[in-house]
């Protein structure tokens, strides 16, 4: 550390270390001669909730945040040491999704790049790291992608789109570690987008009800067409669970869902495999979100896209 333009205000000592934070997140110093304590900002913290602090009972100052529990928040008065909860619904926390960024290093920028670079033009871990221009560890970069993957899974698990009533469903399989696991898709016949996706060891009528389960949400069922090669467990769960759906079957070639499978197996080829499977449904997840937002605004803005998406969900 070098502490040349920095001196102690009391003795003007250049002598210092860091001497942690305060409870703000301030940089505070450390003179070694006088051993005064200093920080050069005093920003305050801003607050986690937007519900008023509640005051102690004894010597009516504010409370401070305690404990941060699902269903409530346990203050504390740093005098009297007095302690009272508050119920809260979640999502409450003011900025609840930033708060997940706040600790990286980089600007959100350069992790929505690498994350897009490396779903999108299938470059590996370690050439992003040699390409960002930042001195970045390629396992910081692999961070980066699950964290983001799993933050879609919450903003995306599924893509609403109005006045769809023709879709295309169809799986494939996927081999890692001689086991086999079935990608399940839906993809809507107008607009070529991804609606919902699936990833399941088995390939069952239970696995297409989940998948239609997930396209239908919690919204009417409606009227639609579904497109299928023809296996055998469309069939059944549409004419045991869902009576409003009205199944085509297509010949081989003839389904969207196909050229969506071909780029999905390309991207894992490339990338040698998984080292660990419990990461497939991640990966799958930014694979469908960046192929829908890419294709939705035309390969255009889709940094300050999903910037804002994060920022503003």
């Amino acid at each position: 550390m070098n502490n040349s333009t920095l001196s102690c205000p009391k003795c003007g000592s250049t002598s210092l270390y860091k001497n942690g934070h305060d409870k703000y997140g301030n940089q505070q110093f450390l003179c070694k001669l006088c051993h005064h304590s200093f920080k050069l900002s005093h920003s305050h913290k801003r607050k986690n909730f937007s519900f008023p602090y509640p005051k102690c009972t004894s010597c009516g100052k504010s409370m401070q945040i305690y404990k941060v529990r699902r269903s409530f928040v346990v203050f504390r008065c740093r005098t009297r040491h007095t302690k009272d909860r508050v119920p809260f619904n979640f999502p409450e926390p003011v900025t609840f999704i930033p708060e997940n960024f706040k600790y990286f290093r980089f600007p959100l920028f350069f992790v929505l790049k690498a994350f897009v670079l490396y779903m999108k033009h299938n470059m590996s871990y370690r050439s992003l790291a040699h390409s960002l221009n930042i001195k970045v560890s390629h396992v910081t970069i692999y961070k980066w992608v699950i964290k983001l993957c799993t933050l879609f899974s919450v903003l995306f698990p599924t893509f609403t789109i109005e006045n769809v009533f023709s879709v295309h469903a169809d799986e494939t399989v996927l081999v890692f570690k001689e086991q086999k696991y079935y990608v399940w898709l839906l993809v809507d016949h107008e607009t070529n987008l991804i609606l919902c996706w699936h990833v399941s060891k088995y390939r069952d009528m239970g696995q297409v009800k989940v998948l239609l389960e997930k396209f239908f949400g919690n919204s009417k069922p409606k009227n639609i067409e579904l497109i299928t090669d023809g296996l055998g467990a469309y069939e059944s769960a549409v004419k045991l669970l869902f009576r409003n759906i009205n199944h085509v079957v297509v010949p081989l070639g003839k389904n969207m869902c196909e050229s969506k499978f071909s780029l999905l197996k390309d991207f894992f080829r490339l990338k040698r495999g998984l080292k660990n499977t419990k990461n497939l449904a991640k990966y799958i997840q930014g694979f469908c979100v960046v192929k829908n937002l890419w294709k939705m605004h035309n390969g255009n803005l889709i940094l300050s896209q999903l910037h804002s998406f994060i920022t503003t969900s």
